[in-house]
């Protein structure tokens, strides 16, 4: 009996194939290249580096040498002036800078009495601009509260308002000042 010629009719068992793939091989211009990429980039890195430990420094000038010993009664003058500015530095009151802020003794404002029976409450975020003897010179709300029986209120309030001014190197300065009232209704 002959085998019929026509591949459809083949078993998997009696087709072998015998054909082997080459292997296939990394081209010598790619590997030049990938060589090439990797030593640029170690090039760069190691400039980037020696760049960042190279920075200049700033250097002190050298003390100048007199070849001349100054008097005893130079040096020890000298060495007066010396302790006597190093105390006045000591002693002088460092620069005081702070913000305004309210003082202790300012009236709460008044809670409106409608708006008390509601039971309706809120904070009232009100801006003062403050003089250097710490009067407000100008009122206005920033935040609302929602009712505004209550955001008058929190302005009538903060008008009537003193504050320790701001301070700057030691010197009182207009400012302004963010002041939070806050209305809670018992």
């Amino acid at each position: 009996m002959s085998m019929p010629t026509n591949n459809e009719y083949r078993t998997t068992d009696a087709v072998q194939d015998t054909t082997v793939e080459p292997r296939r091989s990394t081209s010598p211009v790619l590997l030049m290249l990938l060589a090439f990429a990797v030593t640029a980039a170690a090039l760069i890195w190691w400039t980037q580096s020696r760049r960042a430990t190279e920075a200049p420094v700033a250097a002190l000038p050298a003390p100048v040498m007199n070849d001349a010993n100054p008097p005893a009664s130079e040096r020890a003058a000298a060495a007066n002036e010396r302790t006597r500015a190093e105390r006045a530095v000591a002693t002088r009151p460092a620069p005081i800078s702070r913000d305004a802020r309210p003082m202790a003794g300012n009236a709460e404002p008044k809670y409106p009495a409608a708006m008390l029976r509601a039971g309706v409450g809120g904070t009232v975020v009100v801006v003062a601009e403050v003089d250097a003897q710490g009067n407000p010179v100008d009122v206005r709300v920033v935040e609302r509260s929602g009712e505004r029986d209550l955001d008058r209120a929190a302005v009538n309030a903060v008008r009537q308002w003193r504050f320790e001014p701001a301070m700057r190197n030691g010197k009182a300065i207009a400012t302004s000042v963010k002041v939070p009232v806050d209305f809670k209704p018992i």
